[in-house]
């Protein structure tokens, strides 16, 4: 038994207090924040988030899988909103048995704080961490000395774990970088008799180019709406001074959602506006002492829906290598940095390259022909191509190898797309020939297999 203490008692944090105990440890999980399970959570402040093969193996590895399930909604698709109202949906995977689950943030965290806490971990709210002395086991949270023999932090974007061990290690770097727009969150509530006002199994998008609106469904029959906008310029959150600005502009994007949202305009001003950015660092780990995981090390953007999903990530591959080494955490930090922080890195820059698409691209002819075209091929081809959203969302393959084969992929599509109109104009010989010249011996050389994950199935990736 090890004394283990982790700072942030978020998803990530929650989640690996949880696993570490399972494992015998004695573990204390520290929050700077009170207990939000006696507290109402904080109001607009929560994107609502997607769960995912990869949230879903960490999730069935430690046992909680069947809590997580009693509180999410399936979702299938995307579906489109133009601006005079009309609507495109498009699946995420192969079928419908392909789905992607939407989560309150607040509900998870509060499932895994129960979870800990009924474990046995020992959670101590509002204590915030201010100073860390990996190399005497010592940390100091709001003013009371703290021993350890590990320490992990899952302390979030703003980390003071990773704020530590940049003064620790004076080689060691970060970049945190925000983007030109922030986010509001607003409500659209259920119908009456708890009714979806929209198509629930859809994550909705109203793409408009330089913003966008975007809706989740949640347990309760409402829908979380999430508005992505520039924070200066002409159509930006600087020039929404008033009710009839935000009424107006409204009115003018995104009348069809408006329609289900009598208290749009009063929200805008209640709920606070949120900022966006990516989070990088060049060492996740110092010695066997401490580890960063979660948005403490890879802080990302939401627009591919895998910030949580890479966190719990980090705790499943933590937990291979301690399987692969026993507890000899230095060869288990190791592993975990080198393996992990590529991955980190190449979903950062994915869920950048998707904010793009989501926002401008999912409405444009030529996009929409793009994926048309590939969902054919894949289900023509199952065994030689998986789109890269499906590798991402429905596999286990890492972030890193996934990025990789959507550039051969963009190539390959741009050819077959080309000269034609229509997915019924597709060359299914071409696209098989194309596959076999220059995908399928990508998958060869990374030894890649696209078949979709299986709950309790073991990882095939780590070397």
């Amino acid at each position: 038994m090890e004394k283990i203490v982790i700072s942030g008692a978020g998803l990530v944090g929650a989640f690996w207090a949880l696993a570490m105990k399972k494992r015998g440890h004695d573990v204390e999980l520290y929050e700077k924040r009170s207990d939000m399970r006696l507290d109402s959570a904080d109001g607009g402040r929560s994107i609502n988030l997607i769960a995912t093969s990869r949230a879903l193996n960490a999730f069935s590895t430690v046992g909680v899988l069947e809590e997580v399930k009693k509180i999410v909604v399936p979702v299938t698709g995307r579906m489109m909103h133009s601006l005079e109202g009309d609507l495109t949906y498009q699946p995420y995977g192969r079928d419908e048995s392909e789905c992607n689950y939407s989560v309150s943030r607040a509900l998870l965290n509060i499932t895994l704080l129960n979870e800990a806490e009924k474990a046995g971990v020992k959670i101590i709210f509002s204590h915030e961490l201010e100073s860390l002395d990996p190399d005497k086991g010592v940390a100091n949270f709001s003013g009371n000395e703290v021993v350890f023999d590990r320490f992990f932090g899952a302390d979030g974007a703003g980390s003071p774990t990773r704020k530590e061990l940049l003064r620790l290690m004076p080689e060691a770097t970060e970049s945190v970088d925000f983007i030109d727009s922030d986010y509001k969150e607003l409500l659209m509530p259920a119908g009456s008799g708890n009714e979806y006002p929209m198509e629930k199994k859809a994550l909705h998008i109203w793409p408009r180019g330089s913003h966008m609106l975007m809706a989740l469904p949640n347990l309760s029959g409402s829908f979380t709406m999430t508005m992505y906008l520039p924070r200066t310029g002409e159509d930006s959150f600087e020039n929404l001074k008033t009710k009839e600005d935000v009424t107006k502009f409204f009115e003018k994007f995104y009348k069809s959602s408006i329609l289900h949202m009598p208290d749009f305009a009063a929200e805008y001003f209640e709920n606070p506006q949120g900022k966006l950015g990516t989070v990088r660092m060049s060492n996740w780990v110092y010695k066997d002492k401490v580890a960063l995981i979660g948005d403490a090390a890879h802080a990302i953007v939401p627009f591919f829906g895998q910030g949580m999903n890479c966190g719990m990530e980090d705790c499943f591959y933590l937990l291979s290598f301690i399987e692969k080494h026993g507890e000899s955490w230095l060869k288990v930090f190791d592993d975990y940095d080198r393996y992990q922080r590529p991955n980190g890195n190449a979903i950062a820059d994915m869920a950048l390259e998707n904010f793009v698409e989501m926002k401008e691209k999912v409405g444009d002819a030529r996009f929409l022909l793009k994926k048309a075209v590939e969902h054919q091929i894949e289900n023509l081809f199952p065994e030689k191509y998986r789109a890269r959203y499906g590798m991402v969302t429905y596999t286990l393959i890492p972030y890193a190898k996934a990025q990789k084969a959507g550039l051969i992929q963009n190539e390959i599509l741009d050819e077959l797309t080309k000269d034609i109109q229509s997915v019924d104009q597709l060359d299914v010989k071409k696209a098989e020939s194309l596959i076999n010249e220059r995908f399928v011996p990508f998958l060869n050389e990374e030894g890649i297999q696209l078949r979709r994950y299986q709950e309790g199935e073991k990882p095939r990736y780590i070397s």
